[in-house]
């Protein structure tokens, strides 16, 4: 009896001991921010641990351990485009949606595109096809081609100069005169910055 009641106690203070090195916080990997771009030997850029033009998006999401949703947009006089959403990411501490384009052969868009589930009009008069299990299967070994990247924080003028300085090139939208466009053209970045709105980063490939 005496043994058994030991037994009991010995267990109890394990489970104790166990429960508080639970209740320890874990040192969590520094995440890569947004103004941390790479300029890669191949001439294009790494930014969030991606590789333009070369990491797949299987690995971007083990790098985000996230899974995306994935779409075709497709919009008169334009080529359509393959997307993948990430609606709320936390990367270093700060919150953000993102949006990878990934890169596949036109053919086999068309054919995604005739067993769309369904195709949604957007506001901006782009059609959404929603794919199918098989075709958004198979996009896991496409590489990613362009990130854009939505921070919930918005960013003035004065924070983006001090984050990615000088910009090669500031001019105003064509359509919203109150958004500038900011070009870093050596990182193939261009940033949206509208105090009412909020800030967009584009990362495209360069070569």
């Amino acid at each position: 009896m005496r043994m058994f009641r030991s037994f009991l106690i010995g267990l109890f203070l394990a489970a104790i001991g166990v429960a508080a090195l639970m209740m320890i916080p874990s040192k969590q990997a520094d995440a890569p921010m947004p103004w941390q771009v790479t300029l890669m030997p191949d001439g294009n850029t790494q930014v969030f641990g991606i590789h333009l033009g070369t990491t797949t998006y299987r690995q971007a999401q083990e790098n985000f351990h996230s899974y995306g949703k994935t779409a075709i947009f497709s919009q008169e006089g334009l080529s359509p485009s393959v997307e993948a959403f990430f609606s709320s990411l936390h990367l270093g501490g700060l919150s953000a949606k993102l949006v990878l384009n990934l890169e596949v052969a036109e053919a086999q868009i068309q054919g995604m595109m005739s067993r769309a589930l369904e195709a949604r009009l957007q506001n901006s008069g782009a059609h959404r096809y929603e794919l199918s299990n098989n075709d958004n299967a198979s996009l896991i070994l496409a590489p990613v081609t362009a990130i854009t990247y939505i921070p919930s924080v918005r960013l003035n003028a004065e924070m983006v100069k001090y984050r990615f300085g000088d910009a090669d090139l500031i001019e105003a939208d064509s359509i919203n005169p109150a958004t500038e466009i900011w070009s870093y053209q050596d990182i193939g970045l261009t940033i949206r910055i509208n105090d009412d709105e909020k800030t967009i980063l584009e990362y495209s490939l360069i070569k």
